[in-house]
């Protein structure tokens, strides 16, 4: 018999505490008011939500007509804030009432204030204070929109020239230009009477190119090769008259 009753307890107890955790769920619900700083929903970025704090994090987007509901809210007090990139909306503070008080369906709304003290305890002996409440559903009112500002970074040399390949270009000119002296310097004549034709030639070639005189510059350049081609050609000539003159003279002493 013992056996057959602890089922039935186990079930009752069940039902009990999740009819008790039914009814201590509170839905927190409200709208958004649109006002100069926030015509429409158009304006709002989609992902922008409500969220409501108090050691876990309770969050809800905003429908598309401006509503929003946080659902299963448990007695407490909590900060309610709006997560959004282009408009600021003001912190409010809720208070979800237990079930043994009469105005459990509707939270206390009131202005939240960072960083400010908790209110005394009431004096039974005093009179009861008036509280500033705000209208329950929520409005959450746009207070402004979100200007983002570039903060702008101090000069720093190493980065622009890092940043602009063109410093580069110019800084290793720079130093090419100072070491090239030195290594003139170290040149024999010879070399060095060789490497000066040389940049004449190229420059040149160069200045034909730019005033768009492609006909000169490649004259200019086959004449340079067939110069070059013909020098041996001339030196077998007159090696091969020096012979034969000096056969001519053998034969007349004979």
């Amino acid at each position: 018999m013992r056996t057959t009753s602890l089922p039935r307890i186990t079930l009752w107890l069940s039902a009990l505490t999740f009819q008790h955790m039914v009814v201590l769920g509170v839905d927190v619900v409200g709208r958004v008011a649109w006002n100069t700083a926030l015509p429409d929903i158009n304006s709002l970025p989609t992902d922008s939500k409500v969220v409501l704090r108090s050691g876990r994090s309770v969050e809800d987007f905003i429908r598309q007509d401006g509503t929003f509901i946080l659902q299963d809210i448990e007695p407490g007090k909590y900060v309610l804030t709006v997560q959004c990139r282009t408009v600021a909306f003001p912190a409010l503070s809720i208070e979800v009432l237990p079930p043994s008080q009469d105005d459990l369906r509707h939270p206390v709304v009131k202005h939240h204030v960072y960083g400010q003290a908790p209110p005394p305890p009431p004096d039974p002996l005093a009179p009861p204070r008036p509280e500033r409440r705000l209208d329950y559903p929520i409005q959450l009112i746009p207070t402004a929109k979100i200007q983002y500002e570039e903060i702008k970074v101090g000069f720093n040399p190493i980065a622009m020239l890092m940043g602009n390949p063109m410093y580069l270009l110019m800084g290793g000119m720079a130093v090419f230009m100072m070491i090239m002296p030195k290594l003139i310097g170290l040149m024999d004549p010879e070399t060095l009477a060789e490497v000066q034709a040389n940049q004449a030639d190229l420059h040149k070639q160069m200045a034909s190119i730019q005033d768009m005189d492609l006909t000169s510059g490649f004259s200019k350049m086959l004449s340079a090769s067939n110069d070059g081609d013909e020098q041996p050609s001339g030196s077998q000539a007159s090696a091969k008259s020096t012979s034969h003159a000096s056969e001519s003279h053998a034969k007349r002493r004979k």
